[in-house]
């Protein structure tokens, strides 16, 4: 557990106790996820916040033809349907694994009580999501150009999702066919 406090420690500018990280994980539940297996179906409804602890999650959605990789999540990373943990709607993005993964599961309900009686863990968590969001943008600034800059980017910065994803749904976050991501793995080789 001392791993999953450290990687979410790191994800916000705002470092919070050990003691807070203790009593925000103490109820979570341990979730293990074979690859490919839903963790957060779309049209459900699942409040909950998943913090991923081994692995490789994805977030994926369909755009009417094809289904499309959103982003994805390494270890230290909190997984929430914004749609149904603000909204109270079902989920627009399914939310799976892409290799064995592990997961802790911890209720809405809990992380609202703390929310509402530690300043110090709303402060945290304030500065957790404005990271979440930092990064969400800055995936575009990292992931752009043409399929091969791209695909060059993705490969100095996460050779870990390379290694653990399928290569169709890499060639999907990278918006390209799988064919074609294969023609320039071997060119680039």
């Amino acid at each position: 557990m001392d791993k999953v406090k450290e990687l979410l420690a790191r994800e916000s500018w705002l470092r919070p106790s050990e003691a807070l990280l203790d009593q925000f994980l103490a109820p979570a539940e341990s979730i293990s996820l074979k690859k490919n297996e839903v963790l957060i179906m779309s049209g459900k409804y699942d409040p909950n916040i998943y913090i991923v602890k081994e692995g490789i999650i994805r977030y994926s959605y369909m755009d009417g033809v094809k289904e499309t990789t959103f982003i994805f999540a390494l270890p230290g990373s909190m997984i929430i349907s914004m749609h149904c943990f603000y909204a109270h709607q079902p989920a627009f993005y399914q939310v799976d694994a892409c290799c064995p993964s592990i997961v802790l599961r911890i209720t809405k309900s809990h992380f609202d009580h703390l929310v509402e009686s530690s300043h110090e863990f709303a402060r945290w968590a304030l500065s957790y999501e404005q990271g979440q969001l930092y990064y969400l943008e800055k995936k575009d600034t990292v992931i752009n150009g043409d399929a091969r800059e791209r695909y060059e980017s993705l490969l100095r910065q996460r050779p870990d999702i390379l290694e653990k994803v399928a290569l169709k749904h890499i060639a999907s976050y990278l918006g390209i066919t799988p064919q074609y991501f294969s023609r320039l793995k071997q060119q680039i080789r």
